[in-house]
């Protein structure tokens, strides 16, 4: 059983304790998620750090600043990022210490108007790390993120997925949790498995996806129930059409519709 379950398992006086032992006699970690570095390690490994030196790279929900200092330090040509307007008070102690060039924006992407994402123009370099689990549009970001990159783009992704059985994970399956949301987070309304968001990657475009290990140094206690990968783009014209057997209707890619 993975360390995390134990604790969890544990009634909540006695894990509290517990949690304080074991945080006591074992050294602190850099950071709180650890992954987070394990998985900027593995992009810089696939695609080389030169590659992203003058790119434009684009931050969906950056928090606690911790890996937007690492993407400032690639020194591009432009690091936007968008974070909700009540993430303000998380976000503001950090934000100013960003090197320019930067944008800060204050939205939530997938209400974002035509002329706002034109605004925003294509990236090289798309982070999205713990936002795709508290979108109830799943596919839709995913072709969304897919359209913000420039052909030959990178979309690094990690995600909560959906708790269960090896066997039930194993499936591309998503729970749904409405009108009560898991946790009562009041955000997550869907929960896939990995295998659900690989395929949805695929109907979004992206045919090449690189499964990430960083969770196995420092968070095997999460692993089983988050996921990271490493996606590429091709080029524009990728992505699963339906309505398309006849050939008598226009290319309707999924996650498209207006």
């Amino acid at each position: 059983m993975a360390l995390r379950a134990v604790f969890d398992a544990m009634p909540a006086p006695l894990r509290d304790v517990a949690k304080s032992l074991y945080r006591s006699i074992r050294p602190a970690d850099a950071e709180p998620m650890m992954y987070r570095i394990h998985l900027f390690e593995e992009l810089m490994a696939l695609a080389g750090r030169d590659r992203f030196h003058g790119a434009r790279i684009l931050e969906i929900g950056p928090r606690d600043g911790l890996d937007s200092k690492r993407l400032a330090a690639l020194g591009p040509s432009e690091l936007v990022m968008i974070e909700l307007p009540e993430k303000q008070g998380v976000t503001a102690p950090w934000v100013d210490t960003i090197p320019p060039p930067k944008r800060y924006i204050e939205t939530n992407l997938m209400y974002m108007s035509r002329a706002e994402l034109d605004a925003l123009g294509r990236f090289d370099l798309v982070w999205c790390t713990g936002v795709l689990y508290h979108n109830a549009e799943q596919l839709r970001m995913l072709r969304r993120l897919f359209t913000l990159l420039r052909p030959g783009g990178f979309l690094v992704l990690e995600s909560a997925t959906l708790r269960g059985s090896r066997a039930l994970r194993a499936q591309p399956v998503v729970q749904v949790y409405f009108p009560d949301t898991y946790r009562n987070t009041g955000t997550i309304t869907h929960l896939p498995t990995a295998a659900a968001i690989n395929a949805w990657l695929g109907m979004a475009g992206f045919e090449k996806v690189h499964p990430s290990r960083c969770f196995d140094k420092s968070n095997r206690d999460v692993a089983a129930g988050r996921m990271a990968c490493i996606a590429t783009k091709a080029g524009d014209d990728d992505g699963a059409v339906y309505y398309g057997k006849s050939g008598l209707n226009p290319d309707y890619r999924l996650g498209d519709a207006t």
